[in-house]
C-alpha cells in the first residue's frame, strides 16, 4: 500500500509540473514576422514633356564652290581675282525649346519629339587679291543659319533613371547666303549675289537623359543636321550685265546641346 501511494504521488507531481510548463509556454509572446522591404522605386518615362535646350554648332561642309561662270570670268578666275571657293564655315550658338511624348515598354522606350531653335550659326570668309593680271579685288562669302528645327523619332533603352537613345527624322531651317566679288576700281566689276530661303532636310543623332528629380530630367545630345544645298549667283548689272558666277553652298552642321525637360502627368518615379 505504501508503494502504491508513492507511485501515485510521483505521478501527480510530474503531471503538475507538465501543466505548469504548458501554461508558461502559452503565456510567452509570439514573435512577429519581419516586415517585407518596400519595393524599389522604378522610373516611368511614359508621358508628355516639354523643355528648353541650348548648344553649339560647327561646320560639317559649307564651303561655297564655284559651279558655273560666264566666259568673261575666265581671266579673273585664272588669275585669282575671282575665287573658286569660299571657306564660309558654319559656327555659332543656338537655343530653343522642345516638346515630345514617350512610351515605355519594359526597358525599351519609343517616342516622338519636335523642337525649334533660334540660331546665329555662320562665319564670313574674306579673300583679298592684291592685283596682277587683273585688277585688285576683295571677295566675301557668308552662309548663315538663322533658325532650325526638327521633327524626330526616338528609340532608346532605360536603366532606372537613365535613358540612352538614338534619334532621327525631318529637319528644316532658315538659311541666308551672301557673296560678293568687288574689283578696284569699281568700274572693273562689282558683283553681288544673295539667297534667303527655308530649307528642308534631315537630322540624326544620339543622346543620354537622366532623371535627377521627380518630373525633371536633364540631357546631352549630338545631332547631325543636313539642310541640303543651294546655288547662289552673283551679278554686276551695271558694268557687266551679261557676266555671272554661281557658287554652291552646303548647309550642314554638327550640333551638340544640353537640355532640361519637365514631364507632365505625375512624378517620374513610380512604384510597382
Amino acid at each position: 500500500m505504501r508503494r502504491f501511494f508513492g507511485w501515485a504521488f510521483t505521478t501527480a507531481s510530474l503531471l503538475s509540473l507538465a501543466s505548469v510548463g504548458a501554461a508558461s509556454a502559452a503565456d510567452m509572446a509570439v514573435k512577429a514576422r519581419p516586415a517585407l522591404p518596400a519595393p524599389a522605386p522604378v522610373y516611368n518615362w511614359t508621358g508628355w514633356y516639354a523643355g528648353v535646350n541650348g548648344g553649339w554648332a560647327f561646320d560639317a561642309s559649307s564651303t561655297g564652290s564655284l559651279v558655273a561662270s560666264t566666259p568673261g570670268f575666265a581671266g579673273a578666275i585664272a588669275a585669282g581675282g575671282t575665287p573658286t571657293f569660299f571657306g564660309a564655315k558654319h559656327e555659332g550658338g543656338f537655343g530653343g525649346g522642345q516638346v515630345g511624348y514617350n512610351w515605355q515598354m519594359a526597358n525599351w522606350l519609343v517616342g516622338v519629339e519636335a523642337d525649334i531653335q533660334g540660331a546665329d550659326i555662320g562665319r564670313t570668309s574674306t579673300i583679298i587679291f592684291p592685283g596682277g593680271a587683273v585688277f585688285p579685288s576683295v571677295s566675301t562669302g557668308r552662309d548663315h543659319i538663322d533658325w532650325f528645327g526638327t521633327l524626330r523619332g526616338r528609340v532608346g533603352v532605360t536603366a532606372g533613371p537613365a535613358l540612352f537613345y538614338a534619334t532621327g527624322g525631318l529637319a528644316y531651317g532658315g538659311v541666308r547666303t551672301n557673296i560678293s566679288n568687288v574689283f578696284t576700281p569699281a568700274a572693273a566689276g562689282s558683283f553681288f549675289g544673295s539667297d534667303s530661303s527655308t530649307r528642308i532636310g534631315w537630322a540624326a543623332g544620339a543622346g543620354v537623359e537622366w532623371g535627377f528629380a521627380p518630373n525633371w530630367t536633364v540631357r546631352g545630345e549630338y545631332l547631325h543636321v543636313d539642310l541640303g544645298r543651294s546655288n547662289v549667283t552673283m551679278f554686276d548689272p551695271v558694268n557687266f550685265p551679261a557676266e555671272s558666277a554661281t557658287y554652291r553652298f552646303n548647309h550642314v552642321v554638327d550640333a551638340v546641346r544640353v537640355g532640361v525637360n519637365y514631364r507632365f502627368g505625375g512624378p517620374v518615379v513610380a512604384r510597382y
